[in-house]
Parts: structure tokens; sequence; C-alpha cells
């Protein structure tokens, strides 16, 4: 058989096969994985929404929090001074703070003052009957101890509505006790707030009451799966298409008493799945339109050309030689004496290629390794042989993190299980630092220091630290609600002169040294639990865009007394 005949056979064979097992396989896969991946997008947008759910409690809390931690609220608990009502509880401040419902219990539980408010009329309204009952009755204990700080936030499900609800111990301005009793703060879940909430996500949301006898038919259809009282985190989440138009996620939120109150469902419309649908029809049919071009193009070449190969691969030998591009192959066809040339050729190509990308690879493990250890700018010079490294800063941020009773896990917990633990914290510190241009310097157990501002200095250094440690939170807070645990960590930033460089002859380490160092340090050994400390430096260049409060002056071991300030969050 000729080699025109041979080639003409083999590619009608091939794009003949080609053709129905891409049929029959692509209709399936493709339509299957746009599926999923549709289902995927739709899991992550509920959890978009659970999140921003997650976000709304602890905003309320941190609400809640500035009236129960306040000398006047503590003062008013024993004295019942009319005058706190008169100046604090009036309807423009119901108004302000959004809020439909305060109760101020003092330490035996009993109510020493409540009101409830309508926020659209405008009016004082009673408290709603049975809320205390209702907590009570649900043995949630409201009875302060003198050192019992028990608090919880969630949803109450009541004839009114679902109300969310935030419980704190009363306390003293700087946060100590003994607790005098308990401020609840409610607001209720209505539309104004889900609508405000699908503003926050982008997403078209709309609540039901669990207890809603005229739930629709796709709401009642997922509630019994959804409300089942043992649940994980994979099934918390029901999507479900409505149609070919729109696909539906739905997800459950619990009362305090870990009951089923609110159901959320969350409507998408399905670009993804129709995207499928039609890139699979453009496939097909591109797919066809090259098979034939291709065709067409290599019997027109073949039957041309087959008397210039050897010109053509003495050529194509020439160009890559020229070039220098050793990825490039001559080409082989056949099974004569030039295809054989054409091979060895190609063969000998193929091993230069592996070569030296054996070379490139080596070189560039070497180099990720070294910027792996060192910043950039460092490892530039420490490549450029320059031996030794040190820079003075006039101004620079430090973080110093702590895990809080991480230490005393170590000594009841597996090494493999801890470490683990550590490596997922630390990685999601390590993105964070990353994301914010910042400069991790090292861990030290489960000690965490970064620095803004060096080795490049940067104008915004101040505000970066502040931003990851507020974002450190954030991820910690996420890695207990994955992980089940209660994980709380210490933070101090320091502002002010620093030097930084590498010392030594083996394992080098980029390193801070001075005052704002040791300080920073101090900041974290001396903080409270699950706050971010900050020197006045540090304040004095915060106060215009974020919110933080004064700790006080405490004693500061090497330093005396300090006067430091508790980071919040941004304005």
């Amino acid at each position: 058989m000729k080699l025109y005949q041979k080639t003409l056979l083999t590619i009608g064979i091939t794009l003949t096969s080609l053709f129905g097992v891409l049929y029959a396989t692509t209709s399936s896969i493709l339509v299957n994985g746009f599926t999923q991946l549709e289902k995927r997008e739709v899991r992550q947008n509920v959890q978009r929404v659970q999140n921003a759910y997650s976000n709304y409690l602890s905003e309320f809390n941190s609400l809640n929090y500035q009236w129960a931690a306040w000398d006047e609220t503590y003062a008013f608990i024993k004295n019942g001074n009319q005058d706190y009502i008169k100046r604090n509880l009036r309807p423009a401040d119901f108004q302000t703070l959004n809020i439909n419902l305060i109760l101020y219990l003092n330490s035996s539980g009993n109510l020493v003052y409540g009101r409830g408010f309508n926020l659209k009329q405008r009016q004082f309204k009673p408290v709603p009957k049975g809320f205390l009952q209702s907590l009570r009755s649900n043995k949630i204990n409201l009875r302060q101890q003198p050192n019992n700080l028990s608090r919880f936030s969630g949803i109450v499900l009541l004839p009114e509505g679902a109300l969310a609800v935030s419980a704190l111990p009363i306390l003293t301005g700087q946060g100590k006790g003994p607790v005098r009793g308990t401020l609840i703060m409610g607001r209720y879940l209505n539309s104004d707030e889900i609508k405000h909430l699908s503003q926050l996500t982008r997403l078209d949301i709309t609540a039901y009451k669990v207890t809603d006898p005229q739930l629709p038919i796709d709401v009642s259809a997922v509630k019994v799966a959804l409300s089942s009282e043992v649940q994980s985190s994979e099934n918390s989440i029901v999507v479900q298409p409505s149609s070919t138009d729109k696909i539906r996620g739905y997800t459950l939120l619990r009362d305090i008493y870990n009951k089923p109150a609110l159901l959320l469902r969350v409507d998408l419309p399905r670009d993804i799945y129709k995207q499928g649908r039609v890139s699979l029809h453009y496939f097909i049919v591109s797919l066809m339109v090259v098979g034939f071009v291709f065709t067409v193009a290599t019997l027109l070449l073949l039957r041309r050309l087959v008397l210039s190969r050897l010109a053509r691969l003495s050529n194509e030998v020439k160009i890559i030689g020229t070039t220098g591009d050793f990825s490039m192959r001559v080409a082989v066809s056949g099974a004569d004496e030039l295809s054989s040339l054409g091979s060895t050729i190609n063969w000998m190509l193929e091993a230069l290629e592996s070569f030296l990308k054996e070379l490139s690879a080596e070189r560039e493990k070497a180099d990720q390794l070294l910027l792996n250890v060192l910043p950039h700018p460092i490892a530039d010079r420490l490549k450029n042989e320059q031996r030794t490294i040190a820079d003075s800063f006039a101004e620079a941020t430090v973080l110093f993190a702590d895990i809080v009773g991480f230490t005393a896990m170590a000594s009841h917990t597996s090494p493999v299980e801890l470490v683990s633990l550590l490596n997922q914290i630390f990685s999601a510190f390590d993105r964070l630092a990353e994301r914010h241009g910042l400069e991790k310097i090292k861990t030290i157990g489960d000690a965490y220091m970064v620095v803004g501002g060096i080795p490049v200095h940067r104008e915004d250094n101040v505000e970066s630290v502040a931003q990851m440690a507020l974002d450190m939170q954030e991820a910690i807070s996420q890695f207990n609600q994955e992980k089940n645990s209660e994980f709380t960590m210490r933070i101090g930033i320091s502002t002010g002169p620093v030097v930084a460089g590498v010392i030594g002859i083996k394992k080098f380490i980029y390193d801070l040294w001075g005052d704002t160092v040791n300080i920073a340090s101090r900041m974290e050994s001396h903080g409270l639990p699950g706050c971010i400390q900050v020197t006045s430096a540090t304040y004095e260049r915060l106060k215009d865009k974020f919110k933080l409060e004064k700790r006080g002056v405490i004693q500061v071991k090497g330093k005396g007394e300090m006067t430091t300030y508790l980071l919040l969050g941004r304005k």
C-alpha cells in the first residue's frame, strides 16, 4: 500500500472512531462536569450567606459588648439609676442601635429593666410575651455567679417573628468582674434584615420560619433533611434545580437551643448549565470542521510534498539549530530510511531538551527554596555574594501572635495531630501575610511573627499589619468552626525603628532586632486572650481609620508603665 493510501485510510479510521467516542463520552462527561461545577458554585454562594449571617451575629455581639462592658451599665444594675434610662434608652437610641428589644437582668436572673421597640413606628412596645419564660424553660442559665462569663447569641423563635439575640455578661469598662448580670439585645430578622443580607452578598435570599404551616412545596421537601439533629458540614446545604433557568440552594439556621429556626433559600440563574450545553454543541461542530480541514490539508500536503521530504528535513534541522528551540521536532512519517533519520534526530532533541529542562528545574527549585527562607530583595543580595546584610529602618510595624492554651494542649495530643493543627493555622496566616504584602519572619512553637514596612518601605505598613491582625482573628474563628475547637489568640503590635538582617553562615534567617520588636512581644504576652493590643505609637497611626479602645496603663516587663489600646476593627 502506498504512503498516500496508508495516510488516507489511517485518517479516515481515526477521525471516525474519534467522533464516535467523543460524542458518546463528552455529552455525558462535559454536561455532568458543568452540573457539578454549578452545584459547587451554589454551595459556595450559600456558604457566603452562612458566613454573612455569622458576621451579622458577630457585629451584633460587638454592639452589645459596647453596652455590656460599660461602667454606667455596671452601676445601673446595682443602683437602678433612672437617669441612665432617660439618657441612654430613648427612642432615638433604639433607632440608632437598630434593635427591637433590650433587657437588663441582675446576677440572679431577675429582670431589672426591659423594653421593646417598633423600629418602623418608632414607638416603645412591651417585651414580647413569654420571651424570658422561653429562655428559662429551655434551661439557659441566666443566673450569674461572681466569675461566670456565660454568654450566648443566635435566634429565638417568637410568635412575633424570628428574633436575633445577643446576651453578654455585664462587666466594667475594662471588661472585668465580678459579673453583675446579663445584657440581652434583640433584633427581628424581618424582611428588611434579610434584604440587607441579600444586598451584602448580592444574592437573592428568601427566609422561611420552619414552623410556618404554609411553606412552599420545595422548602417543605428539604426541611426534613436540613432539620435533622445530627448534620455534617456537607449536608447542611441542599442544592436542587428548580427549572432549566434557575437552581436553588437551601440552608438552615438553628436557634440558641440548637433547634431549627429559619430556612434560607438562595435563588441563582443556571448560567453554568446553559453554557455547558452550548459548549458541547460548539465543541462537536468545531471538531467536525477541524477534522475535515485536517483531512483535506494532510492529503494535499502529502501529495505535493512527498518528493521534498529530504529538503524539508534538512531545513527543519537548520531552523532548530538557528533558533535554539530544542522543544521543536522534525516531521516524521512512514517507515523508510528518512523516517528513521527523523526519529533519530527527534530522539537526540528530546534528550537534549530533557537535560535542559532538568537543569532549569533544579535552578528553579534552588531559587524557590531560597525565597521561602528569605525575602526576594534579600535573596537577590545574597546571591550576588553580599556576605553581610544589615539594614536600619526608621519605621516598621511588628506583630506577634500566640495561640492561647496550645502549649497545654500539647501534653495530651499526639505529635502528628498537634503539628497538623498548627500547620493548618499557620498556613492560613501565611496566605494572609502574602495577601497584605507583609513579611513573615518566623514561628517559634505556637507563636507567629510578621512585620510590615521591610525590606521595602511602604507608607501603609501600620494599616496593613492591623488589617492582617483582624483577619487572623477571623481565620482562627473560622478554624474553630470547622474543627469544633476553641482556640483563642493574643496579638500584640508595635510600631517604630528596627534593624533587620541576615547573620551566620548556615541556616540563614532574616531576623529583626530593636526595642520595637521587644515591645511588640510584650504587647502580646501582656495582652488579653482574643484581643489585639497595640502601643500608643501604633494607635496614633490607626485612630483615623480603625476602631480602637483604650485599655489603660499596664505594667510592661523591662519598660515600666505603658498606655495600650485594643484594636476592634475598621471604622
